[in-house]
């Protein structure tokens, strides 16, 4: 006698990649392709192409075999729970505050200068940095830059390079200089760069002439250069707790 083993169905596989493709695509307001989407997601395109031809991914079908037997708002929790957080300028930490959406949508739209970014506690300017990532992405520009933060907990952004500190200053520099050529010769519109100031100083000049044919935006750096001449517009951003709204984040863009 012939037993069937039933397994998750492959065409629900192939609907819900082809759902999550376009959703992702709507947010651009352009189409994804299989190489975009695997830039988001670390994964080749042509991997991503197969999955969604014949729906044949057995992680996924093991996932979703699983999440299906349990209620509906334990299902949503987990994969709440399991998701990173996804910044954005429509995010409620910065959301709450539309005057200062306002300005760093503004900022966006800028194709050149340079802007830096200071606060404390700490986490707070490198959430801004990513927010500013994602949203202009979303708009359809491109982002490139390094990153010293360990992505664990929040949604990359694709096309920055995450070094994953915290490693010896040598250690670190020699990171840098690895990444650094990616960098200079990127057509990106918007270069977001955390660490790298601090970490390899010698290249200050090449980011500010960066800030000549793109956008560069520079976390944690509270006092500007003096010796160099920054690309117009200068912008100094502040970002500190709203401590009328817990969790929020008080921001305040000054133009120089």
């Amino acid at each position: 006698m012939n037993m069937y083993q039933p397994s998750f169905p492959q065409n629900r596989v192939k609907r819900l990649l082809l759902a999550l493709k376009a959703s992702l695509g709507r947010g651009t307001g352009a189409s994804l392709t299989f190489d975009e989407w695997g830039e988001m997601v670390d994964r080749p395109g042509n991997t991503l192409s197969s999955w969604c031809a014949d729906g044949e991914a057995h992680q996924i079908q093991v996932l979703l075999a699983s999440l299906e037997r349990l209620p509906k708002p334990d299902r949503h929790r987990m994969v709440d729970d399991a998701c990173r957080l996804h910044a954005t300028l429509r995010h409620r930490r910065l959301a709450h505050d539309f005057v200062a959406v306002s300005e760093l949508a503004a900022l966006l739209r800028q194709a050149t200068g340079f802007t830096a970014i200071h606060g404390a506690p700490g986490h707070m300017p490198e959430f801004l940095l990513t927010a500013l990532g994602h949203s202009f992405q979303e708009s359809g520009g491109a982002v490139a830059g390094l990153d010293f933060q360990r992505p664990n907990g929040f949604v990359p952004v694709a096309g920055v390079s995450y070094l994953c500190g915290p490693v010896t200053h040598q250690e670190a520099s020699r990171r840098v200089h690895q990444a650094w050529p990616d960098v200079r010769s990127t057509r990106a519109g918007l270069i977001l760069l955390s660490g790298v100031w601090s970490v390899a100083p010698e290249l200050r000049p090449e980011i500010v002439e960066l800030g000549r044919r793109a956008h560069v935006v520079v976390a944690n750096l509270a006092v500007l250069p003096t010796k160099l001449q920054l690309p117009p517009p200068v912008h100094l951003i502040t970002v500190s707790p709203a401590r009328e709204r817990p969790g929020r984040i008080r921001v305040g863009v000054q133009a120089l």
